[in-house]
């Protein structure tokens, strides 16, 4: 999002965020420079139990996407965390190609990397194959976005949520070539 922030987005929760969480999501936006988000829609699921209702969960999602038909899916890596799993699950499904005229699909889907979860416990198939250079000032400002979740992390002293992803985006961007990047799956790209 701080490298496209003339592009309008929609981010979806799928859990109700609690006042801390909302805070939270507010700060982050604000350090992402003014990223246009045009609505923030809430599932109000419970932590934890967004795979409760697969069924119904696709259907909302089905529904959602018809209505806003979407250049682009974004779906978080399902690593360790299984409301990740189950929201990745359901957004494959709801990116599935349909004979009915009424399903939107998305020409272009991506799952985007979860640093904290670089973990595939979960067997997907998925390879890195985006590359995203990055401006010092665009992952400065990522890395502030993502250490606005302090509720979401280990507080140990081993791990520092900002860090790991400046870091990370380093590493990555001497593996391609540039100062920074981030990282995508591509599952489809119809053009």
């Amino acid at each position: 999002m701080a490298k496209y922030p003339d592009d309008d987005w929609m981010i979806v929760l799928m859990t109700l965020p609690t006042a801390e969480r909302a805070a939270e999501m507010k700060l982050a936006l604000e350090e992402l420079q003014g990223a246009r988000v045009h609505s923030v829609i809430e599932v109000g699921l419970q932590d934890g139990r967004v795979g409760l209702d697969p069924g119904w969960l696709v259907w909302y999602l089905d529904e959602l996407v018809a209505k806003c038909e979407p250049e682009e899916l974004y779906l978080p890596l399902p690593g360790v965390h299984q409301d990740h799993i189950a929201t990745y699950e359901a957004g494959m499904r709801t990116a599935r190609l349909s004979m009915s005229s009424a399903h939107w699909c998305p020409p272009r889907v991506l799952v985007y990397d979860i640093p904290v979860y670089d973990l595939e416990l979960y067997p997907t198939g998925l390879r890195w194959n985006v590359f995203e250079s990055l401006t010092g000032e665009q992952v400065s400002a990522k890395a502030r976005a993502v250490a606005a979740y302090q509720s979401q992390v280990d507080h140990s002293p081993y791990f520092a949520l900002g860090k790991e992803v400046l870091d990370g985006a380093r590493a990555l961007g001497a593996q391609h070539g540039v100062l920074y990047a981030e990282r995508y799956a591509l599952v489809r790209d119809v053009r």
